[in-house]
């Protein structure tokens, strides 16, 4: 069943399993976790404490490719969307071009049916790139 077939599906983006480390700043703290599900609109992240983050609030996250020099992270500005005794979820609002293109290459290389994920892109790009 695709995402047409189901009417309570309201995603426009296919998720991708994708198990990265993830930093996400508020205005309450910095919190670590790791990525559950990935899509090129949003993220749900696996953390401790997540009761501590306010719904609605705006942050910002790193996507931690690579911690050791030569570091790779991918820096995105978004909305905390959801919480739940387990993580957190967010939306993305915006990302820089450079940032954009390392998402897309992560995204494409991890996704089962990448000609699906960029045909989504097309049609929903669901990121403003700064």
């Amino acid at each position: 069943m695709n995402m047409q077939d189901n009417p309570k599906e309201r995603r426009k983006n296919t998720r991708t399993s994708i198990s990265i480390n993830v930093e996400l700043q508020t205005s309450k703290g910095i919190y670590q976790g790791k990525s559950k599900n990935i899509s090129f609109s949003g993220i749900y992240i696996f953390c401790a404490n997540s009761s501590n983050i306010p719904l609605g609030e705006a942050c910002d996250i790193k996507l931690i490719l690579r911690s050791e020099p030569p570091q790779s992270i991918i820096n995105l500005r978004c909305q905390v969307v959801r919480t739940d005794k387990s993580g957190v979820g967010v939306k993305f609002i915006s990302i820089d071009m450079s940032g954009y293109q390392q998402f897309k290459n992560l995204m494409v290389y991890n996704s089962p049916d990448p000609d699906k994920l960029l045909g989504e892109l097309e049609r929903y790009p669901g990121l403003e790139i700064a």
